[in-house]
């Protein structure tokens, strides 16, 4: 009965001031109580810790309540000594409890989001209505405790999608069209208590509205993200840097959005902390995130997460996760995770992936145990990969699958690397010395992974009656047998013959070899590999004297033909 005759006293006073046409009741209060809290009501109980850290209660707290607490790791240790008291009573007065005034709580979704907010502001503000369907709130921010105004703090109202900044003096103007009997204006800023404003027309008393959904993004940590990346320094202005900043994660939902660039949007300055199902951006945008799809004449930057399909005439930039497709012509970026694809002109690059990189110059992840990664030009993981395929070469830290590289494959792990040289850390190195049944020395170096490695050769004939002085061999081998005393090994390899003065001929010579091999040491062995060999002499024999132990098919020393032949050597491991 108080409060009725409370508020039509003060409906009653309202309605003799200068705003005719609408009376307005000013209520500040902290978003964790405007945001209906069910999780920060509801009664706890908890046991008294002698000795115990933050990380042990929030995770005492998650598995009895359920409650998931996201915050600023530089503004809250997790390692923090405690020494709680047994209490009773709703989670809010704990977390007020354990952790002091200096920090506010709010929910979003599933989330106690915690915030370092030593400092209070007080709004000043009226308001001027232009005509019935429109009003403008302006005012000023300042700071409770020193009196001085506030610059760049966040005023917005999340159901219109308006938002502004305050000047260096903390004044602020808002435009906001009535089309509800009451109206949330919410203030933030980085280090301060998050305050609203409520905004009421009675005159409007019955007007059906849909209320705006809102969420948050768990991942949000200030120090990283789009804003600090060379794109979000670039393209983005220093104000939405600062909303950002002041709105942390917070973001909302809408249909659709249309921006001719960041700062001409359908959104307006809020525009940064809306998700859109479809988002269409004629020169390049920044937005929240896209659930559905985003079309970029040049370029498209998310804030947050990417779910469906994103397709730029340049680049994508996405600050936390893609779940989709990915389309750039020059380069797609995601500073968090990628399941699905991404295609682009130039490079990829993400934090983690599982699913498929294509890039035409290159492609780059940290960690990517179910990723497969193509390119022509380069291939670089810090972590796991599974495949990985490259026009020039490949690092990794392991791969599971196939490192394919026309040039080179690097990595601490790999079994089946194939590649002119391959620097496997725990694979195949080894120098090999053997003479054939051609009197040709070969100098053969050998490099891979446990299975699979690659061979590079020289030889040089010993015998004078060769035409082909010098040869230069490439092949392929995998380890079938190992064992403490004996390998087995088979090769394929393909020798390309030069005369003694380096004329390159069109003779080339190919083998298949088994090759036993008896372990003198750990890195010494002896071998002696039978082969099977194709001789090609397009230019003249290969040899003056035509030799071979025997032949397949008929043929003389001019003609191309099949023979068994064999090498002995030795091999010492690197």
């Amino acid at each position: 009965m108080f409060l009725i005759k409370l508020i039509h006293h003060i409906y009653t006073l309202l309605s003799f001031t200068r705003f005719k046409h609408l009376s307005l009741l000013l209520v500040l209060f902290s978003f964790f109580k405007g945001y209906g809290q069910q999780q920060l009501a509801a009664d706890i109980q908890m046991p008294a810790f002698p000795s115990t850290t933050v990380g042990q209660v929030f995770q005492v707290l998650q598995e009895k309540q359920g409650t998931l607490f996201s915050f600023n790791s530089n503004i809250l240790q997790m390692d923090s000594t405690l020494h709680l008291a047994a209490y009773q009573g709703n989670l809010f007065g704990y977390l007020d409890y354990i952790l002091g005034k200096e920090y506010s709580f709010k929910e979003l979704g599933k989330h106690i989001i915690v915030q370092y907010t030593p400092q209070r502001m007080s709004v000043d503000f009226e308001v001027q209505t232009h005509d019935k369907n429109k009003v403008v709130i302006m005012g000023y921010i300042k700071n409770i405790r020193t009196n001085r105004p506030i610059s760049d703090a966040s005023i917005f109202d999340r159901d219109a999608l308006l938002s502004t900044l305050t000047d260096h003096n903390g004044y602020f103007e808002l435009d906001i069209k009535k089309k509800s009997s009451l109206i949330a204006v919410n203030v933030s800023k980085e280090m301060f208590r998050d305050t609203s404003v409520m905004v009421i027309f009675p005159i409007d008393a019955k007007v059906d509205h849909k209320k705006r959904r809102y969420g948050y993004f768990s991942g949000y940590e200030e120090h990283k993200g789009l804003y600090q990346s060379f794109f979000g320094r670039v393209f983005l202005s220093p104000a939405q840097s600062i909303q950002n900043m002041n709105l942390g994660g917070l973001f909302l939902y809408s249909p659709y959005q249309i921006s001719m660039t960041p700062g001409l949007s359908s959104h307006g300055f809020i525009r940064s902390q809306i998700v859109n199902k479809f988002s269409m951006n004629i020169l390049g945008g920044s937005t929240a995130g896209v659930k559905g799809m985003e079309i970029g004449g040049v370029f498209n930057l998310n804030q947050y997460d990417m779910e469906g399909l994103q397709v730029a005439g340049g680049f994508n930039v996405v600050g936390g996760r893609v779940k989709g497709v990915q389309i750039a012509g020059l380069s797609n970026q995601v500073f968090g995770d990628v399941q699905g694809v991404q295609l682009a002109g130039g490079v990829n690059k993400a934090d983690t992936v599982k699913g498929v990189q294509i890039g035409g110059i290159g492609n780059l992840i940290k960690e990517g145990a179910g990723a497969t990664q193509l390119t022509a030009g380069f291939n670089y993981s810090k972590g796991v990969v599974t495949n990985q395929v490259a026009g020039i070469a490949n690092r990794a830290k392991k791969v599971k699958g196939i490192q394919l590289a026309a040039v080179v494959n690097m990595a601490d792990s790999s079994d089946y690397p194939i590649g002119l040289l391959n620097f496997i850390k725990n694979g195949e190195k080894s120098l090999s010395l053997s003479i054939d049944q051609d009197e040709y020395l070969a100098v053969q170096f050998r490099s891979g992974g446990r299975i699979v490695y690659s061979v590079l050769g020289v030889n040089v004939a010993l015998a004078d009656d060769h035409i082909a002085k010098y040869g230069f061999e490439a092949g392929i081998g995998a380890v079938l047998l190992q064992g403490n005393k004996f390998m087995l090994r088979a090769e394929i390899s393909n020798r390309n013959q030069l005369t003694h003065n380096f004329k390159l001929l069109s003779n080339s010579h190919s083998s298949f070899r088994m090759i036993p091999e008896l372990r003198l040491s750990k890195n010494l062995s002896l071998f002696v590999a039978p082969s099977f060999n194709y001789v090609s002499k397009e230019d003249s024999p290969v040899t003056q004297a035509g030799k071979s132990l025997w032949k397949i098919w008929g043929g003389d020393k001019n003609n191309s033909k099949l023979f068994g032949g064999g090498a002995a050597g030795i091999m010492l491991k690197l």
